[in-house]
């Protein structure tokens, strides 16, 4: 090829090259942009454009693997930083590496990630107060101390700090020291943070033990069989009209399949619109359901708060738990409408055999307002059990009334009446599930995982002719 060939086709190329940069950097502005909007969907669109332009653009993939936090796709976002890190490491992207990787449980390379940061970068708060939350999780208690008043030093401010500090004094029972560093965490914060909801001392025990504030008890819109009298354990889920037709009906289709006969099911739901109890009653004929209740209730919330609804759609099955052991008189599971059943549950009312309750510890541990997973919890219609959910109830309007913006109160009420009960009265007896309790038996979708709405198992039971 003649030499001035050969130096047009290098300037045609170098052209090329830049008009491809240059579009990579509009579509990374606009990513940028759209993250921030919370259009996940676009966000992903322009980083794929940008990797067909310039194959592992490393901008691109640490996008990438920040939507997949942001959509809780931890094993996606681990896979997309490792690539990233591969061709360029920045303390950033390590560190939430290590996050992600704490988040699956994997604390050994959770801790690899975040020391390996703050080589990179000592003073970075983040990597710290996350060294400090996975030393919390091993049970080295003081170590996460120490991490926490290391990032203090650099970073006095930073509200997550003291949040951090709370959770881990309250593992070493030292309760004041705990809800003290809340409360600083809360006033560092300015805004909502889960801190507010946690609150131990006797004040407030002396509040939530008191006698039940007047709550109209739930209405029943039909039943099949005699629910009352039915043998075996009654399983209860909850939720509003939407969960219902989003979750619930391939819930008690795969209730239907795996684990009839094992006594009554008992759905319950708030706000009712004008067909949704027909719609049920129809699903339920389809099901076969022989002992089966529906009950309502309507919001004690206003509709121009909907997260202080949202939040008592998803506390509501306590405060009404009380009312419901009384009137069954037998063990009540409680289970989160986003679950599909895959085999009896039986086993999970044996596992409190001999206890006031069964409940789903976390592991690794986190924090109060995560440590107890309301997904699964099993009552038994014991003195004790029935004081506890009293208890419980009252918190949870407590809180609700008290903090309109606030969310993981159900959580947040059973660890901390729990704490309140061990200081200050005779707590009831628990029964703690293993870590595979669910296993072969549920699977948990979360209303969180909107990607899994694809997955076949919920495919299987949510279409209209499962």
């Amino acid at each position: 090829m003649p030499a001035k060939a050969c130096a047009e086709s290098v300037i045609i190329v170098r052209m090329n090259d830049g008009d491809k940069k240059h579009r990579a950097d509009q579509l990374l502005t606009e990513a940028a942009q759209q993250i921030e909007h919370g259009d996940y969907e676009r966000t992903l669109a322009c980083c794929e454009e940008v990797l067909v332009l310039i194959p592992d653009d490393v901008d691109a993939l640490v996008t990438l693997g920040r939507v997949a936090m942001l959509q809780y796709r931890w094993q996606d976002a681990i896979e997309i930083f490792d690539r990233a890190l591969s061709r360029r490491v920045d303390p950033w992207t390590l560190a939430n590496l290590g996050s992600c990787y704490w988040k699956t449980g994997d604390l050994d390379q959770a801790e690899y990630c975040l020391r390996g940061t703050l080589e990179l970068e000592p003073g970075l708060t983040a990597a710290r107060v996350g060294l400090a939350t996975v030393m919390h999780a091993r049970g080295r208690f003081d170590e996460s101390l120490v991490e926490l008043d290391a990032a203090a030093g650099t970073d006095p401010d930073d509200f997550q700090i003291d949040s951090r500090r709370g959770c881990t004094l309250a593992q070493l029972e030292r309760y004041d020291e705990a809800q003290a560093a809340f409360g600083r965490a809360v006033v560092q914060a300015g805004k909502f943070s889960y801190p507010r909801l946690v609150v131990f001392d006797r004040a407030c025990w002396d509040k939530v033990s008191a006698p039940d504030q007047v709550i109209e008890p739930p209405q029943v819109a039909f039943s099949t069989g005699d629910v009352k009298n039915a043998g075996g354990h009654v399983t209860l889920i909850s939720c509003n009209p939407p969960y219902v037709r989003k979750f619930g009906f391939a819930f008690l289709r795969s209730y239907a399949k795996h684990a009839p006969g094992a006594g009554a099911l008992h759905l319950h739901i708030y706000d009712p619109d004008q067909t949704i109890i027909d719609e049920v009653r129809a699903l339920a004929r389809e099901c076969g359901f022989a002992n089966f209740v529906v009950t309502t209730e309507v919001s004690p919330f206003p509709l121009e708060r909907p997260l202080q609804r949202r939040a008592y759609y998803a506390c509501g099955r306590l405060v009404h738990m009380g009312y419901w052991l009384k009137r069954y008189a037998r063990p009540v599971l409680s289970l989160d409408v986003d679950f599909i059943v895959e085999d009896r549950l039986d086993t999970f009312v044996a596992a409190a055999a001999g206890a006031d309750l069964a409940l789903n510890p976390r592991v690794p541990i986190d924090s109060p307002w995560l440590d107890i997973i309301a997904n699964i919890i099993v009552a038994n219609p014991t003195p004790a059990a029935l004081g506890y959910f009293s208890a419980v109830r009252n918190y949870v309007m407590t809180m609700l009334e008290r903090e309109p913006e606030s969310w993981l109160v159900d959580q947040s009420a059973l660890y901390c009446v729990l704490v309140m009960m061990r200081r200050y009265a005779t707590e009831p007896s628990i029964a703690w599930l293993s870590s595979d309790a669910a296993q072969d038996r549920l699977w948990h979708m979360g209303h969180a995982y909107e990607h899994l709405l694809l997955d076949p198992r919920y495919r299987k039971y949510a279409a209209a002719e499962a």
